[in-house]
């Protein structure tokens, strides 16, 4: 094992809630009168950190609908199709094997922390994890700082760590902590954008056994 710590993202890397994301903002669109759809390979080309970006992108005026508004309308919507949504195939698998070899391995997510707590619990993984972190709201914004809250209070050496996501944030988390990051292009961003970080990337969330 070359690492001591394993940091996991969990929306897209071990939660698979792509689809149900994808479906979420579809509804909201509805909602809102917006003649616009998304597939999920469009979904995977725009998503992006911060996510008031993403909503622009997908073309929301907020001038007729504050971002705040649309984001608290996207978790209501959200919610009830969390059951839906699964752990990716491999997941448990690669959790279990890194726990018997040894490392630490933790959740550090820019979900909110109550929502984040549901999602894991609803799978017999927290065992796994030596702690969980999310954010105290709905606005997906402050990862890197819960990243370095994580790392001082537990003293853990960076060069000592690796971040497993699947977005572009993920690796800038990774790089602001000082940590190396792989990666998995199956979440929400595709491989390409993942790629242009230049970090590794792998295409399964099993391919990450090898790396680590």
């Amino acid at each position: 094992m070359k690492y001591k710590y394993v940091i996991w993202d969990w929306n897209g890397t071990l939660y698979d809630d792509v689809q149900i994301g994808v479906d979420a903002m579809n509804e909201m669109l509805k909602i809102k009168g917006y003649d616009k759809f998304l597939t999920v390979e469009k979904y995977r080309e725009i998503f992006c950190f911060p996510v008031i970006e993403y909503y622009r992108q997908v073309g929301f005026d907020f001038s007729v609908h504050p971002f705040e508004e649309l984001a608290e309308l996207y978790i209501r919507l959200y919610s009830p199709l969390q059951k839906k949504a699964k752990l990716y195939s491999g997941a448990d698998d690669v959790l279990r094997e890194i726990k018997k070899r040894g490392a630490v391995q933790t959740v550090i997510s820019a979900c909110e922390k109550n929502r984040l707590a549901f999602q894991i619990n609803q799978f017999d993984i927290m065992d796994y994890f030596y702690g969980v972190a999310g954010i105290d709201d709905n606005l997906a914004r402050g990862k890197a700082q819960l990243a370095k809250k994580w790392m001082l209070q537990n003293r853990v050496d960076p060069k000592e760590a690796v971040f497993i996501g699947d977005t572009v944030h993920d690796f800038e988390t990774a790089s602001a902590v000082g940590c190396r990051s792989i990666l998995v292009s199956n979440g929400h961003q595709n491989y390409d954008r993942l790629k242009s970080t230049g970090a590794e990337v792998v295409r399964d969330i099993s391919d990450v056994l090898s790396l680590i």
